[in-house]
């Protein structure tokens, strides 16, 4: 099902990986956002000839070279045999998740995607998203959680070039039928636990990252959370971090601490429910909110 408007926000301009992008990437992502074939679920035809068509001086080959880079940085991921390319973080950023009607489009939309890569991509990204904003009104739709509950798999599986990121673990309440299973980004096998890869300094930082209440700033967070490792372990950082989005829920972003800040100032030892710390124009840290 075809989308009849779209939804960009105006704060993509604050988040620094993508405007580290190239000019081609940026039209290239702006135009699979905005394109008459985007569907609910994120999906849009994947023809390079017909998307230079609706640019005055592209080309097929520089479209390509545009998704690739843009690939490249996990902003897309691309099925040539199906001719589909997923925008990622659509899921994420559109908001569409959070109306149950709409949380239906999602479901059949995702019911039409050819590529089976592309519909494990898209079950890893609901998993992230049911972990971190379990109370969406998605995750209270049978057929949501039906798809929540299949097999996620991280796209650098089917992209040799891109390094793993992490996959939480996620948990259903009593509620709601079996237990997720072990997903491919974690394991080769769900039976032979030693086949378990070990978890990279990026990848415990991207998990310590995504349940950070507020996306900004990432390249000193990053740094921060180096230093703050050597203090702590991970699950104290995550689960604080947790906690944090807890109590902050409700709030602006804009009043919540830098993820900077909240390292270098050892907030995983504060006590529940944490207080949030204003950040202002006179915060050296520049902003940065998480489009990807």
């Amino acid at each position: 099902m075809a989308r009849d408007r779209a939804n960009i926000n105006t704060n993509i301009w604050t988040d620094q990986d993508w405007r580290n992008l190239p000019g081609a990437q940026q039209l290239l992502y702006l135009l699979l956002t905005s394109h008459p074939t985007l569907s609910y679920a994120g999906v849009v035809d994947w023809r390079e000839a017909r998307l230079a068509a609706m640019t005055a001086d592209a080309t097929p080959e520089s479209v390509r070279e545009a998704a690739e880079g843009l690939q490249a940085e996990r902003f897309v991921f691309i099925d040539d045999e199906t001719e589909e390319i997923l925008v990622r973080s659509f899921l994420r950023h559109d908001g569409l998740l959070k109306q149950p009607k709409l949380s239906i489009s999602m479901v059949n939309a995702y019911g039409a995607i050819a590529s089976s890569r592309i519909r494990e991509v898209v079950t890893l990204e609901l998993q992230k998203l049911y972990a971190e904003f379990p109370d969406w009104a998605a995750f209270g739709q049978e057929k949501v959680m039906a798809l929540v509950k299949g097999k996620g798999t991280d796209m650098a599986e089917f992209t040799p070039c891109l390094t793993q990121s992490f996959t939480p673990a996620f948990t259903l309440n009593a509620a709601q039928a079996d237990p997720l299973p072990t997903t491919t980004a974690t394991t080769t096998s769900t039976e032979d636990k030693s086949s378990t890869r070990p978890v990279s300094p990026d990848a415990e930082f991207d998990r310590w990252y995504s349940a950070y209440p507020r996306k900004i700033d990432k390249g000193h967070a990053r740094t921060a959370f180096k230093a703050a490792r050597k203090k702590t372990d991970l699950e104290t950082l995550v689960n604080a971090a947790e906690q944090f989005a807890l109590h902050s829920r409700g709030t602006d972003p804009k009043f919540l601490a830098y993820p900077a800040t909240w390292l270098n100032g050892e907030r995983w030892e504060d006590e529940a429910p944490q207080q949030t710390v204003v950040a202002g124009p006179w915060d050296p840290e520049f902003h940065k909110t998480g489009t990807r």
